[in-house]
């Protein structure tokens, strides 16, 4: 997916004489929607169902999802100057899926659903490029902070049983099968992101913003991937 080419860090900032005259010293908080890709956690995925096929099991991935809209974010800060911030944030990032089938002898069909979840804690360090005295800013940030992956599995099927009869003999009965199972890994990442944002009589803000973060998951919980968000937030100031 081709990016923006935006700056990190606005050197430029620190430069600028044209920024709004009645900026002033401020905190906020606010919450952001977030339209969120795994990048890299199909092709993964589908590596790892592969992987489980042996001379007694079959396995075959099937659709997997890496893109949703369904994410969030909860965010504050504090802007001391007209360019330079601090922030932090807590966010679910959407969901990611995987369906795919198990075969065996004893298996005759096994469908299985995975949901990964990714949940996230992050600080940044933001620079500012005031636009004039719009109000508009443009925006830079880095930072790290951890990651949070909760893996639920479901899965329905049949499962084949040997019963014994009462002549002696022995016939197999396919019996209905169903099970939800869960895992949960963490760990620590850092990431980027840019924006801009558009400041209201001291009041609110607000902003649309693009985030990657590189590195997040792990190959225990089906996948590594490449987490990059887009989002659109409203902040007060206090």
């Amino acid at each position: 997916m081709a990016r923006p080419i935006i700056l990190l860090v606005v050197p430029a900032a620190l430069l600028a004489n044209t920024a709004s005259a009645d900026f002033y010293s401020h905190r906020y908080g606010g919450v952001s929607v977030l339209n969120s890709n795994f990048s890299g956690f199909c092709p993964a995925s589908r590596a790892f169902v592969n992987s489980l096929v042996s001379p007694t099991l079959q396995a075959s991935p099937g659709d997997c999802t890496e893109s949703t809209s369904s994410g969030w974010k909860i965010y504050g800060g504090w802007q001391w100057t007209e360019h330079w911030a601090v922030e932090a944030d807590l966010r679910q990032a959407g969901e990611g899926e995987l369906y795919f089938t198990m075969m065996s002898p004893r298996l005759p069909q096994l469908n299985v659903r995975d949901r990964l979840t990714t949940r996230m804690g992050n600080a940044f360090v933001v620079g500012h490029l005031p636009i004039g005295r719009s109000g508009i800013s443009l925006f830079g940030k880095v930072g790290a902070g951890f990651w949070l992956n909760q893996l639920t599995e479901y899965q329905e099927g049949e499962a084949l049983f040997t019963v014994l009869m009462s002549d002696g003999s022995t016939q197999g009965v396919a019996v209905p099968v169903s099970g939800k199972l869960k895992d949960n890994a963490s760990g620590f990442h850092w990431g980027y992101g840019a924006g801009v944002s558009y400041r209201h009589h001291n009041s609110w803000t607000l902003r649309a913003e693009w985030e990657v973060f590189p590195d997040i998951g792990s190959e225990e919980l089906r996948a590594r991937y490449e987490l990059e968000t887009t989002s659109l937030g409203l902040s007060m100031h206090f």
